[in-house]
């Protein structure tokens, strides 16, 4: 997902006619996907990372999975329009449960209506046409909130597709070695750093083996601290 600051460029190129704030945000998530090279759907290693998708399927109430397309490049992952998954081939390169991780990251935030949500916080700082005249006195505004929206929904994905993972037998050694293959030290416009989604995915495991021990004891109260 992207923020405010990801369409910022758009904003300032935008003809006065025509387009919505939604026009713009879809613009930049169109010229994203085209300026990226199409995989080859019969690669040994697109097969590897559609057969990941497809184990998805039975664990989302999504009545169909979102369309999965396949680029070439560096390690990439991106949930497009609330309909599309984009990645790169390159996770096939990555162990199972970690290729897993990536991909059901992405499908939490169109499960979880992310895209919708964006769009409504866009539109209700900029409801008519995009012009500087309506943009240049929000756009502090909502860049803050934009910002804040976007950082919540990483956590949100995050914990979506840790549960979707665990329901495959994967726990936080993958999560964790995921994290640490992307991982960035510090907060960034669209996503919070590393440490901090690591220290959220402890704390749902821990909550879940706390659930888990309390369902083997019978619901019996737990001493504290565990």
């Amino acid at each position: 997902m992207r923020s405010f600051w990801m369409c910022a460029l758009f904003l300032v190129s935008t003809p006065a006619w025509c387009e919505s704030i939604v026009d713009v945000l879809v613009r930049s998530s169109e010229m994203r996907l085209q300026a990226r090279t199409p995989a080859d759907p019969g690669s040994a290693r697109a097969a590897m990372v559609q057969a990941s998708w497809q184990r998805l399927q039975p664990l989302t109430e999504l009545p169909a999975l979102p369309e999965l397309t396949l680029v070439r490049g560096e390690l990439y992952a991106e949930a497009l329009q609330g309909r599309r998954v984009v990645a790169s081939e390159a996770l096939a390169e990555l162990p199972e449960g970690e290729r897993v991780l990536m991909l059901a990251h992405e499908l939490g935030h169109i499960a979880l209506g992310h895209w919708e949500a964006q769009c409504a916080l866009y539109k209700r700082f900029v409801p008519g046409e995009v012009r500087p005249d309506t943009t240049d006195p929000v756009a502090a505004a909502l860049g803050a909130q934009a910002h804040a929206q976007s950082h919540r929904h990483e956590y949100e994905a995050d914990a979506y597709g840790y549960a979707l993972a665990t329901r495959l037998g994967y726990g936080m050694d993958s999560a964790y070695s995921l994290m640490m293959r992307l991982a960035s030290p510090m907060d960034t416009a669209t996503h919070p750093g590393t440490r901090r989604r690591v220290a959220q995915l402890r704390e749902i495991d821990a909550r879940q083996d706390r659930a888990g021990l309390s369902a083997a004891l019978g619901d019996e109260a737990l001493p504290p601290g565990r």
